[in-house]
This record gives structure tokens, C-alpha cells and sequence, in this order.
């Protein structure tokens, strides 16, 4: 038994003072003769005895009844669990991921959670209300409910081990407080079904089930470009097969340019086709027209008109291949002898090759480490008729230890550091099947860094400060490699990184950059525009370009003007990840010590329950009047 006022009990020494007024009280005795003493001693021997019993009674139940009083105010119990007692730290983490736009029996689940939550939250207790991109620590379900409403969903989620740990610092570091986690959400992140190592916390899940499962989401795209138009093909996707028929409709800002219907099919893909004119910027949307979730009702893309990327082969070779991959309209290709070269070239250019050079003057590779500083490429092409200390100098002015002798032996390329940014999202799967690429004279290199590497573990292709060194001559007689699998992916992806433009859509949350071919004062900034709110990205001037970083500080989709004062120099399209998309039905597996609930009022109804104490007060009171009562009775009978 506990008390919940025990300061109370100081009060129980009161006692002392009617047992000392009883043990000291003093009576004086009023003489009266009497002819017979005997009998009078007699009937004062048994007064005294009878009187002496009935104060004894008397003083026991009175101290009986002011203790169980005394007992009472201090209110005495017994907790129904082991915690009650506890001070209570309780952290509801509330599921506002875009799947929380499903709908629920009282409208979409997140506003069933918040309403749930108004109505059966305790009055006196503080706690923390944590979603995927806020908290909200001591809320007050009372002066605080604005804050709890105001809650919108977001596209900004992490994993669940980042989550946990969030939550987990919402806790104070102390020992004796009973610390309890309640997770509202519907689950449809894989990563929260999992047990979550809560450090002792207690655990409590409600699991929120929405009225339908159906769901159609604008997936992705891809843009080729066809002659004189564009080819755009739109993935749709449906969370069940279906024979259902969806309207598509493309925007070009707020205009309205095309219209198209989509058959499932019995699937749950289907695409569809728009073409497009190559001869115009487009600020484009699609959208088709769904009740379920609507964050991925949209699908926002861009094509800008840019400027060609400029690519300048300085050759002492056949340069054919090189006209070859550089033909299209996205390229500007020009080539020069090397004993023709105007070095006032070099500084608008974005991809400088050196074709097989016979020299590389000190005062060339200057320039090109100068070329490569500001931000674009450079490929070296080794000629395998020159000594190998010929292009010492420039390797040396990029951080390379210079080229070893020339190696005859022949050696096939076998590995791809599919790892390398080169190489990412180019291929559909590894492949180690390379014998094909053959090179029959290489000048060896000492690096760490092979993107394309030797049988023998040698490397063929390395890169180090935006230069990219090719170990052997790509001639036919040297080698294969301009007629195979490689060379367009490789070349391609190096012009692209020598100046990487705007893609025609990306997702909010992964890590993107593009560049802007501009030149603006050392003070100047760029910003990215939409709906008259302005956001700077972060942003490095390298010669006349900027690169742009904007992973952090952009949360809503849309199109972005990127600007420069009042002019637009190109616009930038962010999408919604539509990992939500796809609505499943959820069965989560039991865990031991966490507790599944299927609505909150219940759950907050038995946490609640376990906080009470079984107060016994109404007893005592109880106890002390029957002891008043005693107390009368004895007074009352006894003489």
C-alpha cells in the first residue's frame, strides 16, 4: 500500500495528545460520611473499576477514528500496475506521409488521427507529438490543439532506423521516469512494420486502415527525341490489375495541349504516348484525375533550350569516331590539328579531347588544368608511338605519377566500376562478358581510381580532377574499343559531366545538380521561383557556368524558375517520390512486448487504465465513522 499525500502521515503524533490527557488527567474525590463504611468502600471499589474500562473504550476508538481520518486524508491506495506510479514520458509519433490521404471512416486517415487524438488525449498530461518533419514537444491538447490541426502532409520521410532515432532523443535521460512511444500510421512504409529497438521504451502501434486500396499514379517518364519531335512515353500505374480506362491530360504551363485515354488492361501498368515539337521550351504537366491519393495525381517535367555543349578534339589521328558521337543537335563539335590550335579556343569549351598528341606543351597543360578548375572535362587519348615520359607533365599538373613503359602484351577489358558516377543508371544489370574489347599496347599507370580495368588488373580508363586518362590508343589498329558496347555510354557520360543541364524531372529528397552556362558578378546569386516565393539553392561558379545543388529546401512539387535577376534562364521540374503510391493491405506480424491497436480512442482508454491507483481513502472514512459510532454506543451504554 502507498500513499498518495504520505506528508499526511506526520499527523498520526497528534495521537499522543489524548493518550497523554488520559494518562495524567487528574480527579478530585468529594468526601461524604456515610454510617457504614464498608459498604460505601465497596461500591466505590466497583465505580471505579466500571468507569476506569468504559474511558479506556472511549480513547481507543477515538484514537482509532482520528487515525483512520488522519490515513484518510492521506489518501492511501494500490497502483494497478507496476509503472502507475511513474512519471509518464509518452511520444506519439503521428504518420503524415502522402499514403495518410487515403481515406478513413471519417475522412482521410491523417485528419481521423488528429480528431481521435483532440478528443481522447488526457487534459493534464504533457507529451511530444513528432511526424515525419516536426515536433511539437510539452503539447498541450488544450491551448495547443491549432498546432495539432495545422499538421499537413509531406513528402520528406526517411528510413526507419533515422526516424527511431529522432524519437529516441525526445526521452530524458532519467531512469525512473516509464517512457512509452505510440506510433500512429498506416503502415504502408515497409520499414515501420519492423520492431523498432526502442531502448526500454514501451511500445504501441496503431495500425489505421483505409476505406479502399485503389489507388492511380502518374509513375514516370522518358523523353526521346525523334527528328523534329519529341517521343514522350508516360508510365501510369494502378494498385491492382484492372480494366479500367484513365483520361491523361498534358499542360504546357496552364495550357492545355493534348489529351489521351490509357487502358489497363487486366494490368496494373499501362503507358501512353504524346508527341511533342523539339522547337520549344515546354513547362510541362500532367495530371490525370484521381480521388484516392492526390499527390501523384501530377507529374511536372521540363524541356528547356539550351545552348549546344561545346566539344573541341585537339587531334594528331583519325577523329571519325569522335564526329560520329558528337553529330547531335545537343553538340557543338569542332576538331583541330594540334600544330593548328589557337589556345584562345580552349576557354569556351566545355570537353577538350586530346586525340593521340604527339606533345603536350607546359604552357597547354596549364590551360587545361585551368579548363578542367572551371568546371569542365578532359580526355587524354594517348598516341602508343611516342615515348611514354611525353605526357609526364600534364599527368603529373593533374596528380597522376606519369605513365610506366609501354606494355605489348596484349590484355582484354574485363571490369567496369559500375560504382563510378560514369557508370550509374547506364547499365541494366552487371555483365562481366567483355572479352570482345581487346587493346594491344597500353602505357601502365599507377591509380586506385579505374573505371575501366585490364585483365590484369591494370587500368584502362581512370579519371582524377575531371581529367580522364585512357591508358592505350583507341585507334583500330590499337584497339576495338570505338566499335563496341562502351564507347558511346563513356564518351557521352564524360560530355555530360563537362556541363550537366537541367534533367526533364527530379525527385524531391535524392541528391541532384545541373549547370547553367552564365557568367554573373563574384556577389550575384541565382534563385529558383515558383508561386512568387523565391529560394536560393546552393550554388559554385566554376568559369562561366554555375553548378546548383538543390537536394535540401525545396518540399512542395512543381516547376521552378530558375533566374537571374528578371530573367528565367531555364526551368527546373520537382516530383514526389511515388513510393506511396501503391496502397497494400496491411497484416503486421506480432511482436512480442508491443502492443497493436486498431483505433486510438481504445489504446489511450487502456493506457489510461494502467495509470490508475485503487485509492482505499473511501474505507478509512468509512472505518472512522463506524469508530465514532462505537464510540457513542460505549458513552451512551456503559455506565
Amino acid at each position: 500500500m502507498q500513499f498518495k499525500n504520505p506528508e499526511i502521515l506526520y499527523a498520526l503524533f497528534l495521537l499522543l495528545i489524548p493518550i497523554l490527557i488520559h494518562l495524567f488527567q487528574l480527579r478530585r474525590f468529594k468526601k461524604t460520611p456515610f454510617s457504614n463504611v464498608a459498604f460505601l468502600e465497596k461500591i466505590i471499589q466497583n465505580t471505579r473499576k466500571s468507569s476506569s474500562l468504559k474511558k479506556w473504550l472511549v480513547l481507543c476508538t477515538r484514537i482509532l477514528a482520528l487515525g483512520l481520518l488522519i490515513l484518510a486524508f492521506a489518501q492511501p491506495f494500490f497502483p494497478a500496475t507496476e509503472t502507475a506510479v511513474k512519471p509518464r514520458e509518452t511520444v506519439i509519433f503521428i504518420d503524415n506521409s502522402f499514403s495518410m490521404q487515403a481515406n478513413g471512416k471519417k475522412g482521410n486517415l491523417l485528419t481521423e488521427a488528429k480528431q481521435d487524438l483532440l478528443t481522447n488525449l488526457p487534459q493534464d498530461e504533457r507529451l511530444t507529438l513528432a511526424t515525419w518533419n516536426n515536433a511539437i514537444k510539452d503539447f498541450d491538447p488544450t491551448t495547443d490543439r491549432n498546432l495539432l490541426l495545422d499538421l499537413d502532409f509531406t513528402g520528406k520521410t526517411t528510413n526507419a532506423e533515422s526516424l527511431l532515432l529522432r524519437l529516441n532523443t525526445y526521452f530524458a535521460n532519467d531512469q525512473t521516469t516509464a517512457k512509452q512511444l505510440i506510433i500512429i500510421s498506416d503502415f504502408q512504409d515497409i520499414g515501420l512494420r519492423e520492431a523498432l529497438d526502442t531502448n526500454q521504451v514501451a511500445q504501441h502501434r496503431v495500425i489505421l486502415q483505409s476505406a479502399t486500396l485503389g489507388n492511380y499514379a502518374i509513375d514516370s517518364l522518358s523523353l526521346q527525341g525523334t527528328g523534329e519531335r519529341y517521343n514522350l512515353n508516360v508510365m501510369l500505374r494502378s494498385s491492382f490489375p484492372t480494366q479500367a480506362e484513365l483520361p491523361v491530360s498534358l499542360f504546357n504551363k496552364d495550357k492545355l495541349i493534348a489529351k489521351a485515354s490509357v487502358q489497363f488492361k487486366e494490368r496494373d501498368t499501362a503507358s501512353v504516348n504524346f508527341q511533342l515539337d523539339t522547337d520549344q521550351a515546354i513547362a510541362g504537366k500532367l495530371s490525370i484525375a484521381d480521388p484516392d491519393l492526390r499527390f501523384d495525381n501530377d507529374f511536372y517535367f521540363s524541356i528547356n533550350k539550351t545552348n549546344p555543349l561545346k566539344v573541341l578534339a585537339i587531334s594528331n589521328a583519325d577523329d571519325d569516331f569522335l564526329r560520329r558521337l558528337y553529330k547531335s543537335e545537343e553538340y557543338q563539335f569542332t576538331t583541330v590539328f594540334e600544330n593548328q590550335l589557337d589556345y584562345g579556343m580552349l576557354s569556351e569549351q566545355n570537353l577538350i579531347i586530346l586525340n593521340e598528341p604527339q606533345k603536350v606543351p607546359a604552357e597547354l597543360a596549364n590551360l587545361l588544368k585551368t579548363h578542367t578548375q572551371q568546371g569542365g572535362a578532359l580526355i587524354l587519348i594517348p598516341a602508343m608511338d611516342v615515348p611514354s615520359s611525353t605526357y609526364s607533365n600534364l599527368l603529373n599538373t593533374f596528380g597522376f605519377s606519369g605513365f610506366s613503359e609501354k606494355s605489348d602484351l596484349p590484355q582484354r577489358i574485363t571490369d567496369i566500376n559500375y560504382d563510378h558516377p560514369l557508370y550509374q543508371n547506364v547499365f541494366n544489370g552487371r555483365s562481366s562478358n567483355l572479352q570482345s574489347h581487346v587493346v594491344q599496347t597500353y602505357f601502365p599507370l599507377e591509380t586506385t581510381n579505374s573505371i575501366l580495368s585490364l585483365e590484369n588488373g591494370a587500368p584502362f580508363l581512370t579519371k582524377i580532377n575531371n581529367l580522364y586518362v585512357f591508358t592505350g590508343g583507341l585507334n583500330i589498329t590499337n584497339s576495338n574499343f570505338i566499335n563496341g558496347q562502351l564507347i558511346v555510354p563513356t564518351f557521352d557520360k564524360i560530355a555530360k559531366t563537362a556541363l550537366s543541364l537541367p534533367q526533364t524531372y527530379y525527385t524531391l529528397g535524392t541528391q541532384n545538380s545541373f549547370d547553367i552556362n552564365i557568367t554573373i558578378p563574384e556577389d550575384a546569386v541565382v534563385v529558383l521561383e515558383k508561386d512568387n516565393q523565391q529560394f536560393i539553392p546552393l550554388q559554385e561558379k566554376q568559369g562561366n557556368k554555375i553548378r546548383i545543388s538543390a537536394k535540401e529546401g525545396i518540399e512542395k512539387a512543381g516547376l521552378y524558375a530558375l533566374k537571374f535577376k528578371n530573367d528565367t534562364l531555364a526551368t527546373v521540374a520537382y516530383n514526389y517520390n511515388r513510393s506511396e503510391s501503391k496502397l497494400q493491405e496491411v497484416t503486421l506480424e506480432p511482436i512480442k512486448g508491443i502492443s497493436e491497436n486498431s483505433n486510438i480512442p481504445d489504446l489511450l482508454n487502456t493506457l489510461e487504465e494502467e495509470t490508475n491507483l485503487n485509492f482505499l481513502y473511501k474505507w478509512f472514512v468509512i472505518f472512522a465513522l463506524l469508530a465514532f459510532v462505537l464510540e457513542m454506543f460505549i458513552l451512551k451504554k456503559f455506565k
